[in-house]
């Protein structure tokens, strides 16, 4: 066989790239319990959902080379239906935007066009203290103070409204709220935030980056009604963020920047020529992906994944409540669950669980660690055996809180975003 230019043969690099694949864990997608993997698969009430997702990867081969430049013109149609359809959905007369490469690049394009709508270079930012990690981070690289408004005492995943408000100074140029947050799976009181934001005249950016593809089925299919007014019904949100490559299904980078109107859009790309991106160069490829996800889901077919989701978290749900010494953390309205212990501190389960292949994000707040479960319809078949495992982790390797020499050599666990 004639090798490559380089000297390396085919069969050779095969290997490798199977070895590669074997250490990034693609095989054992159906122990992933956070927003990595190819989250559509079939299942009984997904019998589409392998042929949907093919279908997708397909469509990223097809234009993987493209660029939105020169060869772009399919791309911007299919990411002009994106946002048409999907902002409509999230209750815009007239929705703008653009597709991202997911939640962070999202934020940091509607602060920016917070600035530039401001007229100011420089002031703060006010947001619940459960926002993304991204939030500080565009902050320093914007020169903008951040301004966390800590939680109440009554919840970690509670706002209040007045302190928030309590929190704006003259220089504040925006708000930011979150539907669907890292990691309690909440919705901000945004329709008291829009309030706000009206009142004293701040541009209102809502981080939908876990909840924005999932919310808005979870209330029009009824299975839940109660979940608050959060989105462009409100008349005080100007943008919001929602990952395609979550809750959308899509292969990633893919998340999306909705504007209420074209006018927010253009100021985006007043201070961010051409597109309202961060990046100048973008590939094709993830468009396309994501697009056909959204023209052969639709509304019933998120819906339904949407359902299944729920019921994979439903049923971790279940399941921790009934093993003695843990608790799931109040307030989700979406397919996360913060798995927690109010006796034990659960940093050695954290690490045992991971040792037998489960993968899942840590999270040091609650102290000492709360783990967080994202299901989603790669998990189908695998919840009892998670759930068995953590029974028999909790059993054997727990540390009681109240044992502080043990709980202090427990040691660290490696925990998302920071």
């Amino acid at each position: 066989m004639t090798p490559f230019p380089s000297g390396l043969h085919a069969d050779d690099l095969h290997r490798e790239l199977g070895r590669l694949e074997r250490v990034s864990r693609f095989s054992e997608t159906s122990r992933n319990l956070f927003d990595e993997g190819l989250h559509l698969v079939t299942t009984p009430e997904l019998p589409w959902g392998d042929a949907v997702r093919q279908e997708a990867v397909e469509a990223y081969r097809r234009f993987i080379y493209g660029e939105t430049w020169i060869t772009g013109g399919g791309a911007r149609e299919m990411e002009w239906e994106i946002v048409q359809w999907m902002g409509g959905l999230l209750g815009a007369d007239d929705p703008a935007g653009f597709v991202t490469s997911g939640g962070s690049e999202s934020n940091m394009c509607a602060i920016l066009t917070a600035i530039q709508r401001s007229g100011r270079r420089g002031g703060s930012v006010v947001y619940p203290d459960n926002g993304h990690y991204s939030l500080p981070k565009l902050c320093r690289m914007f020169g903008l103070d951040p301004v966390p408004v800590p939680a109440p005492a009554e919840g970690l995943h509670l706002v209040d409204p007045e302190a928030i408000e309590a929190a704006i100074r003259p220089d504040t140029i925006a708000l930011i709220a979150t539907a669907g947050t890292w990691a309690y799976g909440s919705v901000d009181p945004v329709e008291a935030m829009s309030e706000i934001a009206l009142r004293r005249g701040l541009y209102l950016h809502v981080d939908g980056a876990f909840g924005g593809y999932i919310l808005p089925f979870l209330e029009r299919s009824g299975y839940d009604t109660d979940i608050p007014l959060w989105d462009f019904r409100l008349p005080g949100v100007c943008s919001i963020s929602a990952d395609l490559h979550k809750n959308g299904m899509a292969p990633p980078p893919a998340g999306t920047l909705f504007f209420r109107d074209a006018s927010l859009l253009a100021t985006a790309k007043e201070i961010c020529p051409p597109n309202g991106t961060m990046s100048g160069t973008r590939g094709t490829g993830p468009i396309a992906g994501a697009w056909t996800m959204v023209k052969l889901l639709g509304e019933p077919g998120y819906t339904a994944v949407s359902l299944k989701s729920m019921a994979l978290r439903d049923e971790i749900v279940e399941g921790v409540r009934g093993i003695d010494g843990l608790r799931i953390h109040p307030g989700s309205r979406i397919n996360m669950a913060l798995i927690h212990s109010d006796d034990f501190d659960l940093r050695p389960v954290a690490n045992e669980l991971r040792s037998q292949g489960w993968m899942f994000a840590a999270r040091a707040v609650p102290v000492p660690v709360g783990f967080v479960a994202v299901s989603m319809p790669h998990n189908h078949g695998r919840i009892p055996a998670f759930l068995d495992d953590l029974r028999e982790a909790v059993k054997n390797v727990a540390v009681p809180l109240n044992d502080a020499p043990a709980a202090a050599a427990t040691g660290s666990v490696s925990s998302y975003g920071f």
